[in-house]
């Protein structure tokens, strides 16, 4: 009976040892699935969105501006036309980015809830003043530049 008993013993205690190192083997398999190169963290990502900005700020670096832009767009883009039109500024004078000075008034028409679809149509009288003054003055830069007709800005509600 002892060696029964004793067989029994010995029989689960190596069955439970093989389970243990069956466990441990699928975990290391399945960590090694895992590319640790797209594992992205918070602090990456903050670092990325950082990267992004001092590109376009310093190089005018058109991906990272594209980039931002869209990750704006995607997210939160009603709530971060201030920063969209930010960094669209830059790119559009200092860097002379064509689409930049597009998004610009579109984020400023944003801003204010003006309809942008059909450009004759849009409806800027009820902008505050100052506000109002700078869409213009950009809309001006856009005719001097080449990028709108004049009498595209004429057909604009004021």
């Amino acid at each position: 009976m002892t060696k029964i008993l004793s067989l029994v013993f010995l029989f689960c205690l190596f069955s439970c040892k093989e389970k243990t190192e069956e466990l441990k083997v699928l975990k290391e398999q399945n960590l090694e699935e895992i590319d640790q190169e797209d594992v992205r963290t918070i602090s990456t990502s903050v670092t990325d969105y950082d990267t992004l900005i001092n590109r376009v700020k310093k190089r005018g670096d058109v991906e990272a501006y594209d980039e931002l832009f869209y990750s704006f767009k995607d997210c939160c883009f009603r709530e971060s036309t201030d920063s969209v039109m930010l960094y669209a500024k830059i790119m559009a004078e200092k860097f002379n980015y064509e689409r930049a000075y597009f998004d610009y008034y579109q984020a400023m028409l944003e801003k204010y809830n003006i309809d942008n679809s059909n450009f004759p149509q849009i409806d800027i009288s009820k902008m505050n003043k100052k506000e109002k003054l700078k869409l213009e003055n950009w809309f001006k830069m856009m005719v001097q530049k080449k990028l709108i007709t004049q009498r595209r800005v004429d057909s604009i509600k004021r």
